[in-house]
């Protein structure tokens, strides 16, 4: 392949014109919620650019050490045993990923990558003001379920939060630690296979940021449906594949926005929905729970806001992004779709030089799809 420069990515689309400002850091959706806004098309759209649409009215800090947090961080069954097959892993562009069920899910399995997903899980924590759940505690579950688990820090969370409770992680890779809560268990499966579990079993089904791995969405909560209780509740999370910007500070040909038209039309080439949680909640309802609904939780990009929460909200974000996220999210995605692995670096290293200025006021969001099985229903 020739050598890109990354200044010629794609064309750049028209800006999307922000409508009247409203405060919203925290929408709630319902399934019968006006289609997004994200992207300024109809049936075919185009990979979506810098989007001023959402107008979260984010008052950005003037002061000169607005970056003070920066370096905050310093701060023998459809189970798959742990055998040699499953940790023969494979290795791409220096990075280590899953040998089980090869390639099916897009992001590394290495230690980088394990740090990473324990500081998303940080976010996640922040964004939901120190809470392991949306849906907010839960009445006495017996059973949790929690997919993709990656390293297991969510359940193992929930497992001293409840410790009355059996909690299962499942992950494609054995990545998870040994020491556990006595009421913690971790099995290596793929979640979009047969599960084992009995049905109307699971009081809670997680799902959190496993998008990237999944084709059939309708099968997968189709399964989640049978194997929970009535009664029983389902939570399915994302970080959101798109940057915002409200105030004209991120221009359409910036390296940022470049590579993110380039993120979405590679993964649209291949059949790859990388910003979807919006078809989540409706998806649920299909598959037969009710009071489905979809809450947005702001997270800047950069320690750029005033507000000292958004600020450290957003510290953590751009931490763990720049660190590893941005390479884990994309080095897969474009060497495997025609891109070298020179092209791709020199790319995302103007991308981190541009977010580490904090000239840019960008911001995504948390979201969170839940929604509970019908007391009435059957499997």
């Amino acid at each position: 392949m020739t050598t890109l420069d990354p200044a010629d990515l794609v064309e750049a689309p028209a800006v999307v014109e922000a409508p009247a400002v409203v405060e919203a850091p925290a929408v709630v959706a319902t399934p019968a919620a006006t289609p997004t806004p994200v992207i300024d098309s109809t049936e075919a759209p185009p990979p979506p650019a810098v989007v001023t649409a959402q107008n979260e009215n984010i008052e950005a800090d003037t002061n000169s050490n607005a970056d003070e947090f920066s370096d905050f961080g310093d701060a023998a069954s459809e189970t798959t045993s742990l055998g040699s097959s499953v940790l023969n892993y494979q290795y791409e562009n220096g990075r280590r990923y899953h040998a089980y069920r090869a390639g099916q899910y897009l992001l590394p399995n290495d230690e980088t990558e394990q740090e990473r997903l324990d500081m998303v899980h940080h976010l996640f924590t922040l964004t939901l003001k120190g809470e392991l759940c949306a849906t907010g505690k839960l009445d006495n579950p017996q059973n949790i379920l929690d997919l993709g688990t990656g390293t297991g820090i969510w359940a193992i969370d929930m497992g001293d939060e409840y410790p009355s409770a059996k909690v299962i992680g499942t992950d494609l890779s054995p990545i998870q630690p040994s020491w556990l809560p006595p009421n913690v268990l971790f099995e290596v499966d793929d979640a979009t296979q047969d599960w084992t579990f009995p049905e109307n079993h699971f009081d809670f089904i997680h799902a959190r940021t496993i998008g990237s791995g999944i084709r059939d969405w309708p099968s997968l909560l189709a399964r989640c449906y049978k194997h929970i209780k009535p009664g029983g509740k389902i939570e399915i999370s994302e970080g959101r594949a798109n940057f915002y910007c409200d105030d004209g500070t991120m221009k359409e040909d910036s390296q940022t926005a470049k590579w993110l038209r380039e993120f979405h039309r590679i993964g649209e080439s291949i059949g790859m929905k990388l910003d979807f949680i919006e078809d989540i909640p409706p998806l649920l309802t299909e598959a037969g729970f009710e009071d489905a609904e979809l809450t947005d939780r702001v997270v800047p990009v950069g320690s750029w806001p005033k507000d000292k929460a958004l600020k450290r909200i957003g510290a953590v974000f751009r931490l763990q992004f720049l660190e590893s996220g941005l390479e884990a999210y994309t080095a897969a995605l474009f060497t495997r779709n025609g891109w070298s692995d020179v092209e791709t670096q020199v790319v995302l290293a103007h991308v981190r030089q541009e977010l580490m200025s904090n000239k840019m006021h960008l911001y995504t969001y948390t979201s969170f799809a839940t929604a509970t099985k019908p007391l009435t229903a059957s499997a």
